[in-house]
């Protein structure tokens, strides 16, 4: 058994659980800082294998973005550089269709145009940067006991640290939380997401409605569409088999009440990839022939199936020596894409606070955490009005009518008259397959 025990007194020894995008930033930013001994335990291999942090690609505002980047070091800031994929000149458009690639709202703001898109493999990889020193791999975090001044933390290998502070970055199902807040409580939103990978080449490039994506809205369904383009080698190989994780490609993800599958036989967690796949070929069969052309060339090795929980509204807790940030706080839906956006927000935010020395550490993690709390959940309610907006909204035939109506309406006020070119896919009868 092993007991880690800072070298001096006055050296705030942090102890952060989970080596997620909030949890490494922090580390980051604090690593260099004599200050603090900043170690990151994290469950999953180096490799990433079997962690979300191997997942796909996600939206970053460039203030929050930009603002990391330039507090880093100036390797890892030219890594960060690299992880911003290429975008279209007018920024990253995004439409809402049906499922017959009829436009109903056009999403031309600022705050979406200008969203960085950000590959989560090569931001993993930047944040990585010198960890070797602050992170320790295959910790698979237990429990802990909270002392005046100290922690003591149990890991599942029968390890045990000693901290002076200690950081909850342990995701939606973080153990931190469920000690701390024991009455705290997550929704289930019954919805299930099927994410795939597929090539990105010029061909299917040409694929992509409104040429920077856009969400399919169907009564009770929905389908993304989006992609990351690497700056640096645009077009990968045409492979149906695998996809290199830093080529660039395309992401399809379908979502579903998880309880309304087409294949009934066995739960999704049982299906294999190919059954996953075949699984949204199902739904689509009555779809535009863009959209099951897109399905149909997915990568099936690169299947990663999300089961959407979100964490009921917490109130700040009596601060001691444990806190939280990301979605160990305040877990979202992915329909606005503000999951990464908060847990950077909240790792700045974290370090700031201990780096200032105004207070006494109690009370600046208390400042900290009614703000975190605050606008965690402030960008949890409006990611969950877009999901309602796809799934509520679209109960039935007749909502989902009336929905996308509303949209129209409301894409003629705001869109009109359109300042952005409207490119559309109009025909791939010779470029893709006939979907059965």
């Amino acid at each position: 058994m092993e007991t880690d025990q800072s070298a001096c007194s006055t050296t705030l020894r942090v102890a952060i659980i989970g080596g997620g995008i909030g949890g490494l930033v922090l580390a980051q930013l604090l690593c260099n800082d004599k200050r603090f001994d900043v170690t990151v335990y994290e469950r999953g291999s180096r490799e990433g294998e079997g962690n979300s942090l191997t997942g796909f690609r996600i939206l970053v505002l460039p203030e929050i973005f930009e603002s990391m980047r330039e507090k880093m070091e100036p390797e890892v800031r030219e890594l960060l550089s690299k992880a911003v994929g290429a975008s279209k000149s007018y920024g990253n458009r995004v439409c809402l269709m049906d499922q017959a690639c009829s436009v109903k709202f056009r999403n031309d703001t600022a705050v979406s145009l200008s969203a960085y898109s950000v590959s989560r493999w090569k931001l993993r990889n930047a944040l990585l940067h010198g960890s070797r020193d602050f992170v320790k791999f295959n910790k698979s975090f237990r429990s802990y006991d909270q002392g005046e001044n100290t922690i003591k933390a149990y890991f599942a290998d029968g390890d045990t640290i000693e901290c002076d502070l200690l950081v909850g970055a342990d995701g939606a199902g973080s153990q931190i939380r469920k000690q701390l807040l024991p009455n705290s409580t997550r929704s289930d939103s019954g919805v299930t997401i099927i994410y795939f990978k597929a090539p990105f080449t010029p061909e299917t490039e040409a694929m992509i409605p409104w040429e920077s994506g856009g969400m399919v809205l169907t009564p009770r369904q929905s389908m993304v569409i989006s992609y990351f383009k690497n700056p640096e080698s645009p077009y990968g190989p045409y492979n149906l088999e695998t996809i290199n994780p830093d080529d660039s490609f395309l992401m399809i993800g379908l979502g579903c009440y998880s309880n309304e599958f087409h294949h009934q036989s066995k739960s999704s967690d049982k299906m294999t990839p190919e059954e996953l796949k075949d699984e949204c070929l199902a739904r689509a069969r009555e779809w535009h022939p863009l959209l099951r052309s897109l399905i149909a060339i997915t990568v099936p090795s690169s299947v990663f199936v999300s089961y959407l929980k979100t964490q009921d509204p917490i109130s700040p807790w009596q601060s001691g020596r444990v806190t939280m940030l990301g979605d160990a706080a305040h877990s979202m839906t992915p329909y606005l894409g503000r999951g990464a956006t908060s847990a950077i927000s909240d790792a700045m935010a974290l370090a700031e606070t201990l780096q200032s020395e105004d207070h006494a550490l109690v009370t600046r993690l208390a400042a900290y955490e009614t703000s975190m709390l605050q606008r965690g959940f402030a960008a949890a309610k409006s990611s969950m009005f877009v999901h309602n907006l796809v799934f509520m909204a679209g109960n039935s035939q007749w909502l989902a009518r009336l929905r996308n109506l509303v949209l129209r309406l409301a894409d003629w006020c705001l869109a009109h008259p359109n300042k952005l070119p409207d490119p559309f896919p109009v025909s791939y009868g010779g470029m893709a397959k006939k979907i059965t």
